[in-house]
């Protein structure tokens, strides 16, 4: 097909792109629930300001979650001037074995909830009811991004529900989550002492204790675009500090103030500043030095005491600080770690005591949990994506060498081998409860249910005592804290071990019985150890920050990680001091969180799921395209079902001077199904002699795509099939025109391909990290009327390895087969989007080349590249939504031919440097930015390129 349509074909869809990237409209497509499961349809309810979905089974979830979800609604009318008119919509799935949820006002208000609920020490943990906190959190983000009057409210009533018209949504995530995460939870009673959410915890306190003692806290156009510094995700912590902040000085009325102010702001972005010295005599600048000032000076004796009084273990390596809490696990043979830094591959290792090194063991990948056994060897959680949706976490067994599965999709987060080496006690989550099963490693199909949660119990961390016959566990029973528990194994029975307001995590049996386990009694987290014969706790650590997930073993003794201002250290006390001993009962107390929920909601029966309820176009926005050959006039929309399923963008230009239209349409089936429609003119300007006109051809593209008909290997192996028509034809041209040749053209090809890919991803890494993709297409002309007739056959290998510290090496290997009649490819130029396409695919980059500088039948194309990161800006300009993340950059050899049967091979090879520098739009919204030079070494087709490119909209 003749190369210049190329950008028409796809014009529709980079215009409803672009206009996500500026914030006109959101992303097109949401985030699909899992795909259908047979005996588990979708049903829905309703209550005055909510309906929410879910999948049969989770009904009585559904009900309270409603119930709760209008109590938030009342509980929040004093703060917000107004709350949203329409309802709501909640999904509730349990797709993902982590707690999160999230919400968005398009195309529709809505909420996704994740029923599982988070373990001790997470920061999520710090609540009176998993979905009380989650609901109200995620409802506040509602209330918050709906606030809409003036001119915006205005608007919405003729273009309805457009980003741009959502004043609120397009400020800093720092604003945004900070306030959810202020009201999330609810102001300490001095009374009752019955705190609650992320501002109320300890990990909060923690966390920002320790940003204050690093001596640079960090600056408002930083928080402002918060992404990979650590500690990850401090947006959230420091917005609600900053909010907190704003509260206290100047009264929750003047917070509430500021946010009706700002929502009859049309111009985004822009007035933040001015609506805060509007509001609080003050624009933001001048706020958070304030706000800076004041957590210095209010936290400068607790640290200065804390640094006197500190008493912690000696790290037990060099290396820098992490940036994840490490997975660690004891051994015969040494420490085990998962060691994950962010910027390499993730190991299994071993502590060698003797050389004072690290040996590796394997590669590892999202390992949840860890634990060893003599005899049995290493057995390991592993958290993996599949291609259904879901994120389930399976175990996995290290023997010879080599990581073997014994369980697929069965969701055990959590092991610990019994004494005896031939069971494994494991912890899964089902429909958000708790249940811990005995597990004979050797036949897993073999295992007992030990115990499942009631009620508003929450199982988190366990361990099995040196006679296989106890389990202590960190438990959460309803309308309680984190407290010590122990189950006896042979009778069901459970034992409460202590019964206190502090939050007890990590408990873990030491060799003579006793108990060490992590607690914030006065505040911050430290090492305890137990005697539960005689109801003793020793005090063996005092740290700054916090210790936590402490475990034994035997050569080193107490090993810890401890939170610092720079990440997690491990660390160790071969002999720990007693540093203070207290009876269990000193600390004794209970919160009694009352019911959340003081009166039922009214509810409507549950009926089954209609996707057209919410699918509906909730917008449009007129299009106008203007240039010397025509004048566009049209419409935009979008939509989505609340379950994501069923996701849309439609776009219709028509050009009143041509009478001629075009229209774009994409629909996508969650990640299965995938159809764009696009029908699009192009004008070409002909002349002969004093005459002169334009040339009008239609391009009608056609891609429909079935994806993960099959699934294999951790679903990293596919099975695809796809029909792709790419359909050229003429609608006018002067009568002069026959002096110029043209003919219609139509390729139309249904192929089948399958796909490998493990790559991953590193925190720290520019792009990708590790891993390998492969696919291998095959498709014929032969299935739909085509002008072209045959077979055309194409593969690629995509490897790419970790070197050290944030540098990747990746190789490339392409090739393609075209029989005679079929469509021949084309290789050169700087485009290499085309290159991921599964199929319609008929060109190859080769920079320091023009497009489809050769054309043939067949073509080989090799490509190597070093990718380095080379700084980190992480900086906007001021509140300007304008900023800086990442810069990195490569150096390359791009190399191939293309050629017709019987001809020669002519190798082409360019090489060249790239530099990409992450653009920061909208606060949120990475769009990397690559600028490169290529040189071409062929003599005649060979040239000098400097190009610019966006690499990606996301």
């Amino acid at each position: 097909m003749r190369n210049r349509n190329k950008l028409n074909r796809w014009r529709g869809a980079l215009a409803a792109l672009a206009m996500s990237a500026s914030g006109i409209v959101t992303p097109v497509f949401s985030a699909p629930v899992g795909w259908e499961e047979a005996g588990k349809p979708w049903l829905s309810q309703s209550t005055p300001h909510f309906t929410i979905h879910y999948e049969k089974g989770h009904q009585e979830v559904a009900e309270r979650a409603l119930d709760i979800a209008e109590q938030v609604h009342r509980d929040l009318r004093p703060f917000f001037s107004s709350l949203p008119s329409n309802k709501t919509e909640i999904v509730l799935v349990d797709d993902f074995d982590f707690s999160n949820g999230w919400a968005t006002p398009l195309p529709f208000a809505q909420i996704r909830l994740y029923m599982s609920p988070p373990e001790e020490g997470s920061d999520l943990a710090f609540s009176d009811e998993w979905l009380h906190m989650l609901i109200r959190h995620e409802y506040v983000h509602i209330a918050h991004m709906e606030l809409a009057t003036g001119a915006p409210s205005a608007l919405q009533k003729v273009f309805g529900r457009q980003g741009f018209l959502f004043p609120h949504a397009l400020t800093p995530s720092m604003l945004i989550e900070g306030l959810a995460v202020y009201l999330e939870g609810n102001p300490t009673d001095t009374k009752t002492d019955r705190g609650y959410g992320r501002l109320q915890s300890t990990n909060y306190a923690m966390k920002m204790r320790m940003e204050v003692a690093s001596g640079d806290l960090k600056p408002l156009n930083q928080v402002v675009v918060a992404d990979r510094e650590w500690p990850l995700g401090y947006q959230y912590l420091y917005g609600a500090y900053f909010v907190q902040y704003l509260a206290q000085t100047y009264g929750e009325e003047k917070v509430s103030e500021f946010l009706d102010n700002y929502s009859s702001r049309l111009i985004p972005y822009f007035l933040l500043n001015r609506t805060a010295r509007q509001t609080f005599g003050k624009d933001f600048n001048a706020l958070w030095q304030d706000f800076t000032r004041e957590l210095e000076s209010s936290l400068a004796d607790e640290l200065q005491q804390a640094n006197i009084d500190y008493a912690g273990g000696e790290l037990l390596d060099e290396s820098e600080p992490l940036p994840y809490l490490q997975v660690m696990a004891t051994s015969q043979d040494g420490l085990l770690v998962n060691r994950n830094t962010g910027e390499d591959r993730p190991e299994v290792v071993r502590w060698q005591p003797q050389s004072l090194s690290w040996q590796t063991l394997s590669a590892s990948k999202n390992i949840t949990s860890l634990d060893s056994h003599p005899n049995s060897g290493i057995a390991a959680t592993r958290q993996i994506s599949r291609a259904d949706g879901r994120v389930f976490n399976d175990i996995y067994l290290y023997q010879e060498g080599r990581w073997q599965a014994i369980t697929e999709r069965e969701r055990f987060k959590k092991i610990i081998w019994f004494p005896d080496g031939k069971y494994l006690l494991a912890m899964r989550k089902v429909s958000g409860v708790s249940e811990l099963w005995q597990i004979d490693a050797t036949n897993p199909k073999a295992r007992t249910l030990l115990w499942q949660a009631g009620k508003g119990e929450i199982l988190g961390s366990f361990d099995i005592s040196n006679d296989g016959q106890q389990v202590v566990v960190a438990m959460q029973r309803k309308q309680q804290g984190w407290n010590l528990e122990q189950l006896d194994i042979t009778t069901k029975q459970w034992l409460p071990i202590t019964n206190t307001r502090a939050h007890e995590s990590s408990p873990s049996y030491l060799p003579d019985g006793r108990i060490i386990f992590s607690a914030d009694y006065d505040g911050v987290f430290d090492v305890y150890a137990l005697n539960v014969g005689r109801g003793e706790i020793e005090r063996w650590t005092r740290e700054i920050g916090g210790a936590l997930k402490p475990i034994w073993q035997p050569e080193l003794g107490l090993v810890y990680q401890s939170y610092g201002s720079q990440g997690y250290d491990v660390k160790t006390m071969d002999k720990p001091i007693v540093l203070a001993t207290f009876p269990v009962s000193q600390h004794n107390g209970q919160y009694d969180y009352p019911d959340v929920v003081q009166q039922a909601a009214d509810k409507t029966q549950p009926e089954p799921y209609q996707a057209w309820n919410t699918v509906r176009p909730h917008n449009w926005l007129p299009l106008i395209y203007v240039d010397d050959v025509r004048t566009q006039l049209g419409a935009f929309t979008f939509g989505a079902d609340a379950l994501g399923r069923n996701n849309y963008t439609l776009s219709a230009l028509w050009d009143v001077e041509n009478d001629v239209g075009d229209f774009t349409a994409i629909y996508q089936y969650d990640n299965r199904w995938l159809a764009i429609l696009n029908s699009s003119h192009s004008y070409t300007k002909l002349s002969l002699g004093e005459q002169s006109g334009y040339r009008i051809t239609r391009d009608d593209y056609f891609v429909l795509q079935r994806n993960h008909i099959l699934n294999g290997f951790e679903d990293q192996l596919s099975l695809h099939t796809g029909a792709y028509i790419d359909r050229e034809s003429l609608v006018s041209q002067p009568s002069f025109a026959s002096v110029y040749p043209y003919r219609d053209l139509n390729e139309s090809l249904v192929g089948l391909a399958v796909t490998f890919d493990n790559r991953e991803n590193y925190l720290n890494v520019p792009g990708v990290g590790w891993g390998h993709y492969l696919d291998v297409v095959a498709e014929t002309n032969e299935v739909i009327s085509s002008d072209y007739e045959g077979q055309k056959y194409q593969a690629q290998w995509n490897g790419t390895w970790d070197l050290p510290g944030r540098t990747t090496l990746t190789a490339r290997l392409a090739g393609g087969y075209a029989d005679e009649d079929a469509q021949r490819f084309g290789i050169g130029g700087t485009d290499l989007a085309e290159e991921r396409r599964l199929f319609g695919r008929d060109s190859q980059g080769i920079r320091g080349y023009d497009d489809n500088a050769q054309r043939g039948e067949r073509y080989f194309t090799q490509r190597l590249s070093l990718t380095t990161w080379l700084a980190r800006v992480e900086r906007n300009w001021s509140l300007y939504p304008i900023g800086l993340g990442d810069i990195s950059g490569t150096a390359f050899v791009d190399s191939g031919a293309a050629w017709d049967s019987g001809e020669s091979l002519e190798q082409l090879t360019g090489a060249g440097v790239e530099l990409t520098l992450e653009a920061k739009l909208g606060y949120g919204l990475r769009f990397p930015v690559t600028m490169g030079y290529a040189y071409g070494f062929d003599d005649e087709l060979g040239k000098d390129q400097f190009y610019f490119r966006v690499s990606s909209l996301f």
